[in-house]
């Protein structure tokens, strides 16, 4: 299998994973083969890439953390919780922050939340995801295909299980990672108080826009820091996400240590990030990064890879990043590559597989040279020779 941009698919090659619409229902089906039609639909639907199966590829297994049961599950999970909490505000006329926050604050907005079925079978659905989780020890494969519509749903998934499989190479517990799951399936629920058609501007945002929607990290805490059933990292990742070690981040500019808090999630009030948000930090950043959004293309995982690494020390916890770089690949499976140091220069391919001991040397399977033309597929061994450079396309 082989994750391509939608420029780069033709009628006939066939589908590697399911395309689920704005309510996740399917709307084609693993194995179809794909026509001009479909193509051009899902382009207008904003599908930026595709997973797609054929024969060069087909002995390339990308592996999700987690089933597409459970990773269905949690989205609709997000999603309705969303939907649910937007119900309660539609009729709420507020323009200021101040106005936004004590909307939140009462007593309407706050129940609907809490007492909402679609929040209580969210947090009862978490251990189905952390048990997938707990089988993990690296992200060998590639983010979701995300969509205008879909994308924070997808998003919060995404950045879950990043953080999960760090937070698990750290040792927290369980009861620990349970609250990093529910803070990052819900990181960013304070946006549904922002316009959307902000959060979504294709252009360079004003200072004043730029400052409503920081406003989302206070707003997701307003409403979660009272649930004591959650516990309080569960409110704090939404509250500090966007906090850098170095005291340059929102919405307070705290502080990070750079160091291990010893296993602990710890909270020291106004001026230290807790661990949980910092492992938090890392996904948010990596995924958001490597997904494409309205103002943007996604960036190529190397690329942003090296952003996570070159980050260590002022905007990332150095200790908790070099985690991140033991359980998240350079080069994820499935990933199309570009030779440009080595013999097979200009020579395109696909990150066959990834070992753990060799995280950014993997295998790969050259399909084309450097003049496009398709060859029989070459296979390389990174790992077993330093002279060749590739770099994601």
């Amino acid at each position: 299998m082989i994750k391509k941009h939608i420029n780069n698919v033709s009628p006939g090659m066939v589908l590697g994973k399911p395309i689920y619409g704005e309510n996740y229902e399917v709307l084609l089906k693993k194995g179809v083969e794909l026509t001009q039609g479909y193509i051009d639909r899902l382009k207008a639907r904003g599908y930026a890439c595709l997973y797609i199966e054929d024969k060069e590829t087909e002995d390339i297994v990308i592996n999700d953390p987690i089933s597409d049961k459970i990773r269905l599950m949690a989205t609709k999970d997000v999603l309705k919780t969303y939907k649910v909490t937007q119900s309660a505000i539609a009729d709420i006329e507020a323009d200021t922050s101040e106005s936004i926050m004590r909307s939140i604050n009462t007593p309407k907005v706050k129940r609907t939340f809490q007492e909402s079925q679609a929040f209580k079978q969210l947090v009862e659905d978490i251990d189905s995801f952390l048990d997938e989780i707990m089988g993990q020890d690296i992200l060998s494969g590639l983010n979701s295909i995300k969509t205008v519509d879909n994308y924070t749903f997808e998003h919060s998934i995404d950045a879950a299980i990043i953080s999960l499989i760090i937070a698990k190479r750290l040792y927290f517990d369980k009861k620990k990672l349970k609250q990093i799951a529910i803070g990052e399936f819900l990181h960013d629920i304070g946006k549904i108080f922002i316009d959307v058609k902000l959060l979504n501007k294709p252009g360079k945002l004003t200072n004043e826009e730029f400052a409503m929607v920081k406003q989302h990290t206070s707003f997701g805490y307003e409403l979660l820091k009272d649930i004591d059933a959650i516990g309080y990292v569960s409110a704090h990742i939404p509250y500090q996400h966007h906090e850098r070690q170095d005291g340059k981040g929102y919405p307070r500019g705290l502080l990070g240590s750079n160091k291990l808090d010893k296993g602990e999630i710890t909270y020291v009030e106004h001026d230290k990030m807790i661990m949980g948000a910092e492992v938090a930090a890392i996904a948010d950043v990596y995924d958001a990064c490597i997904s494409d959004r309205p103002y943007r293309a996604g960036l190529p995982p190397d690329t942003v890879y090296e952003l996570i690494k070159n980050g260590a020390g002022t905007q990332f916890n150095e200790e908790i990043v070099r985690y991140f770089l033991g359980v998240m690949p350079k080069y994820p499976a499935g990933s199309e590559i570009k030779v440009i140091h080595g013999i097979y220069k200009g020579f395109v391919g696909v990150v066959a597989s990834v070992e753990i001991s060799q995280m950014t040397r993997p295998r790969v399977k050259l399909l084309y040279d450097d003049k496009q033309n398709k060859i029989k597929p070459i296979e390389i061994d990174l790992s077993r020779d330093a002279s060749f450079e590739i770099q994601c396309i």
